[in-house]
């Protein structure tokens, strides 16, 4: 029996998890970490923490399994999307990595747009953000002359992770898109974007197809770690891409909505959709993409409000509340974009806004409230996809926010489309282990994985809703066009009275 291992480098905490080559999980351990907020719009980690996370939930698994190490065939690794983190050579983390929240490269995104003009559209595919890759680079060389010099490889986490098990520097595909340095048609880094922003070639890592093999783990990651000194270790992907691998999306048309701390919906296609309302980039399989938008603090909305205001209420009386609250009780909505906004938006001034409180609102009604904000948002990618003319046949719910049956259904309602759920919610990891059993080949293919996984459970949408779902969307529209250029007014006074 061979085993794959997985790991999941999220935004709160690193995730390990082992799988036997039928993809049932064996063992599973996690480890939290802190972000910093120096600033307004800054969001860090140190990379160290990274590494320690990893080294003790893989100790942590191997004392639960009891399997030996040398049966491990295979180790994946994904992560949050956009995260820069300046090495040494000696392999000192040389500053916090800048995570996919910062946003601290608005003047940098600006310049870009201004000095590359089309040619970053045309090449990359993507419309610029301050969150992204570039600008944060860009931001670093501008701000922090010392530790550009310095560095000798600018990575992205994953990247991170696997040149510390392997000391081989790579950059897995399904990064390069959001990156703004990359041909997201041909994929492979841009020397023509790259040479525009004054970058050195040789510190960004090279680009690798995500179950591609970069190397194995060396003699000092095995003494640290316990696994064995040779084990295969494949490129990896954002996590939002192993997700949807995870949750079996690997045909066009098919859809995976991952309900996290960012709630993001992805349709896999096959051939790259250059729609500015959207984001895309490389799929897990190679020759396919994802064609992405999402809600940024979408899951998170409501966790920051339980947390802030009830925090010892228990989940399932949450999802009691809001069910019990009643679909037509208090017509209200919440627009969820609290922290700026990537696709579809594309404003990195938006915050979270309630609209049409009145005294008789009770918690129920705000849980539901914020449930249906993300439902709404949603559902507004779903539409930009469909209006570009792609067919949408299946579509699958993750994440923390399908382990509510409530919520899942509110999906179902507001979007007005069947949800399946897997029977797997931790399907980051899954999809990391399918890139590495499909990469050393202890998977034979990306169909033979799929065929693996179950679905748990089906949410039809309730047509008796529909009328009210679709008067309120389109309020949920008209209420964000009306007040957009407010968001600028309010981040303007941000700037000019910063906190104290």
């Amino acid at each position: 029996m061979k085993y794959l291992l997985a790991v999941d480098l999220g935004t709160t905490s690193t995730k390990t998890a082992l799988y036997d080559e039928d993809l049932k999980l064996v063992a599973s351990a996690s480890l939290p970490y802190e972000t910093q907020f120096p600033h307004d719009g800054w969001a860090e980690q140190d990379g160290n923490q990274w590494w320690y996370a990893f080294v003790n939930t893989v100790k942590a698994i191997l004392q639960k399994s009891g399997i030996n190490p040398g049966d491990i065939g295979g180790i994946g690794i994904d992560s949050m999307s956009s995260a820069v983190l300046p090495v040494s050579e000696s392999g000192e983390c040389l500053r916090p990595g800048l995570i996919w929240m910062d946003r601290r490269a608005t003047q940098e995104q600006k310049w870009m747009e201004a000095t590359l003009g089309d040619r970053l559209w045309e090449i990359n595919g993507n419309r610029c953000d301050a969150s992204n890759f570039g600008p944060k680079l860009l931001w670093i060389k501008n701000n922090e002359p010392e530790i550009y010099d310095q560095a000798r490889w600018f990575f992205h986490a994953n990247g991170y992770m696997a040149w510390k098990l392997t000391g081989v520097a790579s950059t897995d595909i399904s990064e390069g898109g959001m990156s703004h340095l990359f041909d997201l048609t041909n994929g492979e880094w841009s020397d023509e974007l790259i040479d525009a922003m004054g970058f050195d070639r040789d510190r960004i890592p090279p680009i690798y197809q995500c179950s591609d093999v970069i190397g194995s783990v060396n003699a000092d990651a095995a003494a640290e770690t316990g696994l064995r000194e040779g084990t295969p270790v494949v490129a990896g992907a954002m996590d939002n891409v192993a997700a949807g691998m995870g949750a079996g999306v690997h045909k066009a048309g098919e859809v995976y909505v991952s309900g996290g701390t960012v709630t993001n919906a992805g349709v896999c296609i096959n051939q790259p959709n250059f729609n500015k309302s959207l984001i895309n980039y490389h799929h897990i399989i190679p020759n396919h993409w994802l064609t992405v938008g999402g809600v940024d603090y979408g899951g998170a909305g409501l966790k920051w409000f339980k947390d802030t205001f009830t925090p010892d209420l228990p989940w399932a009386e949450v999802d009691r509340l809001a069910d019990a609250a009643g679909v037509r009780e208090q017509p209200s909505l919440f627009l969820p974009y609290m922290i700026g906004q990537r696709a579809p938006l594309n404003n990195n001034n938006t915050r979270g806004v309630l609209f049409g409180l009145n005294p008789d609102i009770k918690p129920g009604n705000i849980y539901r409230i914020l449930m249906e904000g993300m439902a709404f948002g949603t559902r507004n990618v779903i539409n930009i996809v469909e209006q570009s003319g792609i067919e949408i046949n299946e579509l699958f719910m993750t994440g923390g926010s399908a382990n509510s049956r409530v919520w899942t259904q509110f999906m179902a309602d507001i979007i007005g489309k069947p949800f399946q759920i897997p029977g797997s919610m931790d399907v980051a990891p899954l999809g990391s282990a399918i890139a590495a059993g499909v990469g050393t080949g202890v998977i034979p293919s990306f169909d033979a994985a799929v065929q693996k996984s179950q679905i748990s459970r089906n949410h039809q949408p309730d047509t008796s809703k529909k009328d009210y779902y679709d008067r309120m969307y389109a309020l949920y529209l008209k209420l964000f066009e009306s007040i957009e250029s407010c968001y600028d007014d309010l981040a303007a006074i941000r700037n000019d009275f910063p906190r104290d």
